[in-house]
This record gives structure tokens, C-alpha cells and sequence, in this order.
């Protein structure tokens, strides 16, 4: 409401709602009549009103005798107001007769339309009234749910097809007010949509009385939908829309509404939003928290000439008396839609007048201040609200698509943010998948061949050493140390003279010229296992049966092997084969052939001596190595390993041939594990691992291709379902 001069706020359509359903307490009752003997813009549309409603009372039950003096007191004002040309409205006409101004109608009607007249001036009402179980047509009334200026509604039963709908009679004999609702019943009937009140049927009575069977909907109206608790913009605004498709529907069957506002409108309980009161009547249903339907009155403020529409919500040509189109809806729908959003009318005045031209020329409040409402949404609303109708939206479905499409502007904004994480996370694991398979078939071709590089080197220390203990089994000094036995042992001779005969060797083996296997350090035991030399220094006499191979053949009698071993190894540092400083780390590859009488090793029947060769297992390594890329780890059977892996991948790698993809220190690599076999009834002496960092685009932590890959699908999901939400609002 506005201000008016006396200090009280002009009623609007709410508050003479209220008063004339006796909804106002008796402290508002008294200000609004006092209001009332000071406001002639007030009286005159409360006259206008009391004119129209008083016209069709019918007889009723007595009211309390409070309600019935303000009804007095307000048609008394009402019937002493001139009309716009001069003349005075007061002659109110009813069904009973015409009223004199001054004169006291004692009737409440004006305040409550489910009041009715009683006799005026000692005439009777013409007609009866609809009561519980009469039938009209196939409907029998079941009970009264509200009344308007032009009619009533009954809940009533279709027993045709076991149904309840609500039945609007049309209580004022006019005949061009009648063709003209059930014109339009007719062409409402035709209107068949979700957010539209369903118009069954429309018909007459056999006393004439015509009404209007229609969708009988539980709920409440959208106005008290939106007051009762605090609702979200976007949920306001995906309300309006479903009643924008509503009034659509209806401009679609050339239907115009003239009166659209949040009051028009119910909110099932189902939760659809269904608009009512095409000019039909003025009573809606709403239903209460216990489930029963409860009766809301509706005072349809309209003149009997060309002004048509509750003037809160009109639009310029309404007031004005021009031409009225479907984009007069659109200003109506418009105005309801800010008042829902900023919780305020766009339009202020202290009366009707100035209202009127407050509207007309566009006059519109200033956006109050701390408001969630975008200026997107507002700019739309804003054109709804142009005061020539050729600046508001085209359509109604024109507005409804501009008001999807800023409801859905967050949903577009999630669908598209969405999908571009999506489509970077696809990036990144299509390539990383890329990359990956691109460095591991270089992985693994780059371990074929070191498989392949081992195997050769492996075989040429092999074979290189067969040739030179071939070599130096042509040796006399080594054939001496196989034809040599201790006297002692025959009874032929003493300890003493048996060791000088060793140390005779010893010097023999010393003065000879060696062939040479490299580096490889060389050494020579006779059939006891007693170290008679050694290239790594002059120590000599050391067991050699602490060396395990070594024992073995001593045990079988003959026997050549391929052994790794560390050089920590306890019985390869007691022989002294490796001098008397030996290296306490790494790891040394034993070469060991038995000598026994012959030309051959086979085919003595005892051992008579050992030839020994030593390669260290570093240079082993280097020899397989191929390339910088391929770490490679020489790992001897007990677990002791030499070369450039961390112990953690060694101790990771598989035992068996199959490649694994192994983190170690934030690093993932590719890694295989390849035994190195000795003679051919040795089988595996070792292991060499091979690695080699697997530098893809999604090596960031443990699962990150599992965890990107969960990522990009939800938010592909999450992109797919927000385009559609966003498609469904804007379609």
C-alpha cells in the first residue's frame, strides 16, 4: 500500500480483500473504515467494487451484528461516491431492487462475500440459493468452498465418472456476462496443459443457472506458497515459469487472462503450479495442514467498463483503456514476478490515480539495496514491465525462454566447467596412455635386447674361460700341481717334506706365464683344496673348501661351476684367493674347473687339482649395459646386489620374467627381473633386474591414471546431467 494524505497507507487489492472477507481484526477493520471517511480514491474502488458484488447477493444467514454495521458503513460510503462521468454510483443495483445513496442496505456483503443479502427495502431475491446435494446437471454440490463478486464454488461430486470437481455458479442473470464466461469455458476447455486448470464442462442448470465444472486442485495459491516460507530465486523463478507456460497455453487457444497475479495461481500439493480464474469466477481452494480444502476468497477488482484487472498488477493500457493482448499477461505475469523476487511491487502510488500514472509513465522504485536478484534476471523482468507493448518480449514463450536461460545460467556454467575438466582430464590420460605406451614398448624392446646382451656376455666369460683353463691345463707347472700327492699320506715321507714340495710349487705356479682373462683374478688349489697361488698377491695355503663349488667337486670328484658370490662372502675371504687386503663389497662371479689325469676334466676319476678365475660382477654389469636409460642390478642369491637400482626396487622386483610397474621414491618405474643361468646343470647362479623410470604424464602418485580416469567420468557425468537440467529449464 502507499501513503495516503491522512497518514494511512491506501488499501490495495490484499487489504480490500481482506476487509471484504472479514479477514481484518477489529483494530485493522476500524482504521481501514476510517481510512475509508477520508480517501475519495479509496471509496471510489471500494464503490466500484461494493456496486458490482451488492448486485448479485442472495439471501443468507443472519452475520454478527459488528460485521453487519461495517458492512453499513461502507456501502454508505461507497453509494455517496460519483462516478467517472458525473454520476452517482450509489444507486447500487441488487437482485432485490435498486438502492437509494444514504440509505442503510443492512447487508455484509461488501465485507465478506460468503455474506449474502438479505432483503432490501421489504423485496425479495430472485432465485434461489445453491445448497448441499443439489444437482446441477450431472454434478451433485457437496460443499461450498468460496464466493466471489460473480460467483460461487462448490466442491461437488461427478458421479459419472467417480471424480470430485469444483463447480463455479454464475449468480448474476446477464446475459451478454454469460455468453461471454461461457465463451470463454468453451475455449478453455480446449486448453489442455499441465500448469493450466483443467475446464471440464460448462452448462446450465434447470433453473438457468449457469456454471462451470473444473479441476478440483488441493493446495494453495501461489501467493501464500511464497509468503509462507523463504524460497531461493531460482525456485521462484522455476515456479513463475511453470505458470508462464500456463498463460502460453492459454494465448495459444487465443486466450487472454487480464488478471494474472500470484492470487490466480495454485500451487498443488502435488507440486505443480496450475493458473485459474480466466474471468471465470473468484474463488480458489487451498488446503489446509490437516489436509481439509479451505475456502479463500477473491475479489476480482475490476469496473464494469473498460478498466479490467486488480490495479496493483495492471498494465498501462488497462488503466489507460487501449487494446488488450497477450502482452498484457506479460506485464501482469511481470509485476507478480518482482513483487516474488524483491518481496515489493514495482510500481508505488498513494492512490489509484496516481498508481495509474506511476505505471504509465514507467515510474518504477529504485532496486532496494542488498538484493540476491541478478541484473540479468532483473534486465528480463524489466522488459516484461515496458509500458508500450511493443518493447516487452514478443511472446510469453519468448520470456519464459529468457527466464530459463538465466535460471539455467548456472547449470550452463557447471556443465561447461564440467566438461572442461572433463575434457582436460581425457586429454591428460589419452595422453599419458600416449606416452606410456610409446615408453613401454621402448621399455620393453630396450629389455629384449638387454636379455639378449646378458645372455652373449654371460656365454663369452663362458667360453672365454673354457679356453684359457684349457690353456693352462697344458701348463707343466699345472700339471705338476695335478700329479702331486703328500707322502705323508702313503707313509712315504713327513709333513715337513710334503710342505716344502708345496711351496715348490707355489714358486713354480708363480714363475709361470699366465694367460690372461681380463682382469680376472686367477688361482690355482691342488687336490686338497690348499691355495697354491694366486694373481691377487703371494698369499698361499689357504682352504679352499670353505668355498662351496670347491667342496662340492672335492666331495664328487670332479665338477666344473659358475658361482656369484659377495665378496663378503666368509669363505672367499679365508682362502686368500683374493690377497690379503680383500674388498668387503660387491659381488665377484667364480669361475671353478676341476683337474683330474687326463686330457680332460671328465674323464679323471678323482679331482686332482682346482683352476679358478674371478670377474668382478661390476664389470659384468657394464658389459650387459646397452644404454643410460636401463638401470641395471646384479642380485646373487642370497639377496646381496651391486649396481645402480635402490634396494627397494631390487627387493620389489618380481621373481619370475614378467615386467611390473614399481613406485620407489616418487618415481615409477618399469622394472624385470632376468635369471643368469651358469653351466647347464647349474641352473639359475643369479639375477640381473632391470629398470627403467616409466616418465608418463599421470605419474603423480599411487592410482592417478585410476583416479583421473573416476574423475573425467564423474565429471563428464556431472556436465551431462547439468546440460540436460539446463536444457529442461530452458525448453
Amino acid at each position: 500500500m502507499s501513503q495516503c494524505l491522512g497518514g494511512m497507507e491506501c488499501l490495495d487489492a490484499n487489504v480490500v480483500q481482506d476487509l471484504m472477507s472479514g479477514a481484518l481484526d477489529t483494530a485493522q477493520r476500524e482504521g481501514v473504515l476510517g481510512h475509508l471517511d477520508t480517501c475519495e480514491d479509496c471509496r471510489e474502488l471500494l464503490g466500484i467494487t461494493a456496486r458490482d458484488t451488492l448486485r448479485d447477493q442472495l439471501k443468507q444467514n443472519a452475520y454478527p451484528e459488528e460485521v453487519a454495521a461495517d458492512a453499513r458503513r461502507v456501502v454508505n460510503a461507497a453509494m455517496t461516491l460519483p462516478s467517472a462521468n458525473g454520476a452517482n454510483v450509489g444507486m447500487l443495483e441488487t437482485a432485490a431492487g435498486t438502492v437509494a445513496p444514504g440509505h442503510d442496505v443492512g447487508l455484509a456483503a461488501t465485507l465478506a462475500p460468503d455474506l449474502l443479502a438479505t432483503p432490501v427495502m421489504g423485496t425479495e431475491v430472485a432465485g434461489e440459493p445453491p445448497t448441499q446435494g443439489r444437482k446441477l446437471g450431472r454434478y451433485t454440490l457437496i460443499e461450498r468452498l468460496g464466493a466471489g463478486a460473480m460467483g460461487v464454488v462448490w466442491r461437488a461430486e461427478d458421479p459419472t465418472l467417480s471424480r470430485q470437481v469444483a463447480v463455479k455458479l454464475l449468480r448474476r442473470h446477464d446475459e451478454s456476462l454469460t455468453e461471454r464466461l461461457v465463451r470463454e469455458a468453451q475455449s478453455m476447455a480446449q486448453v489442455n496443459h499441465p500448469n493450466v486448470v483443467t475446464v471440464y464442462e460448462v452448462g446450465q442448470g434447470v433453473d438457468g443457472t449457469t456454471f462451470i465444472a473444473m479441476e478440483l486442485v488441493p493446495g494453495e495459491s501461489l501467493r501464500a506458497w511464497q509468503t509462507k516460507a523463504r524460497h531461493t530465486i531460482p525456485a521462484l523463478v522455476q515456479a513463475y515459469i511453470a505458470a508462464a507456460r500456463g498463460l502460453a497455453a492459454a494465448h495459444s487457444a487465443g486466450i487472454i487472462h487480464r488478471d494474472f497475479k500470484p492470487d490466480n495461481v495454485l500451487v498443488g500439493n502435488d507440486g505443480r503450479v496450475r493458473v485459474t480464474d480466466f474471468g471465470l469466477a473468484a474463488a480458489k481452494q487451498t488446503v489446509s495442514a490437516s489436509g481439509r480444502l479451505q475456502q479463500i476468497s477473491d475479489v476480482n477488482l475490476t469496473t464494469s467498463g473498460s478498466v479490467m484487472g486488480t490495479p496493483a498488477y495492471m498494465a498501462p493500457e488497462q488503466f489507460v483503456g487501449g487494446n488488450v493482448d497477450p502482452r498484457t499477461d506479460q506485464f501482469n505475469f511481470c509485476v507478480a514476478l518482482y513483487e516474488a523476487l524483491y518481496g515489493e511491487r514495482p510500481f508505488d502510488g498513494k492512490n489509484f490515480h496516481e498508481l495509474g500514472d506511476n505505471v504509465c509513465e514507467g515510474k518504477l522504485k529504485p532496486e532496494p539495496a542488498n538484493t540476491e536478484v541478478s541484473g540479468a534476471l532483473r534486465a528480463i523482468v524489466l522488459r516484461g514491465l515496458s509500458v508500450k507493448p511493443g518493447d516487452r518480449f514478443a511472446t510469453m514463450d519468448e520470456l519464459i525462454l529468457e527466464l530459463g536461460r538465466d535460471r539455467a545460467k548456472p547449470w550452463r556454467r557447471t556443465s561447461i566447467a564440467s566438461a572442461a575438466v572433463a575434457v582436460a582430464l581425457g586429454l591428460g590420460l589419452v595422453s599419458d596412455w600416449i606416452v606410456r605406451d610409446r615408453v613401454t614398448s621402448e621399455i620393453r624392446h630396450s629389455f629384449a635386447l638387454t636379455r639378449e646382451q646378458q645372455k652373449r656376455v654371460v656365454n663369452r666369460l663362458i667360453e672365454s674361460f673354457k679356453v684359457t683353463s684349457e690353456v693352462a691345463y697344458r701348463e707343466q707347472a699345472l700339471r705338476e700341481v695335478a700329479g702331486h700327492h703328500d707322502q705323508a699320506d702313503f707313509g712315504l715321507g713327513d709333513p715337513e717334506t710334503d710342505q716344502a714340495d708345496l711351496e715348490k710349487l707355489h714358486n713354480t705356479l708363480s714363475s709361470t706365464d699366465w694367460v690372461k682373462n681380463g682382469t680376472a683374478t686367477l688361482a690355482i688349489a691342488d687336490y686338497k683344496g690348499r691355495l697354491l697361488f694366486t694373481s691377487a698377491g703371494d698369499t698361499w695355503g689357504g682352504d679352499l673348501k670353505a668355498l662351496v663349488p670347491v667342496k662340492r667337486a672335492i666331495d664328487a670328484g670332479k665338477g666344473d661351476s659358475v658361482t656369484v658370490l659377495p665378496y663378503a662372502d666368509p669363505g672367499l675371504a679365508t682362502t686368500g684367493i683374493l690377497g690379503a687386503h680383500p674388498p668387503t663389497r660387491g659381488l665377484a662371479v667364480l669361475f671353478e674347473r676341476t683337474l683330474a689325469l687326463g686330457d680332460k676334466a671328465s674323464e679323471g676319476s678323482e679331482a686332482r687339482g682346482f683352476y679358478l678365475q674371478l670377474q668382478d660382477g661390476k664389470q659384468l654389469l657394464d658389459e650387459i649395459s646397452l644404454d643410460k636409460q636401463t638401470l641395471l642390478g646384479l642380485v646373487a642369491l642370497d639377496g646381496t646386489a651391486i649396481g645402480e637400482l635402490p634396494p627397494a626396487l631390487i627387493k620389489a622386483a618380481p621373481s619370475n620374467e614378467e615386467s611390473a610397474e614399481i613406485r620407489v621414491d616418487g618415481r615409477v618405474y618399469q622394472v624385470r627381473s632376468l635369471p643368469m643361468t651358469g653351466l647347464a646343470a647349474q641352473g639359475t647362479i643369479a639375477h640381473v633386474v632391470m629398470a627403467r623410470p616409466l616418465d608418463g604424464v599421470l605419474s603423480l602418485f599411487p592410482g592417478a591414471r585410476l583416479v583421473f580416469a573416476l574423475t573425467a567420468f564423474g565429471a563428464l557425468l556431472l556436465a551431462a546431467t547439468t546440460y540436460v537440467s539446463a536444457r529442461r529449464i530452458t525448453l
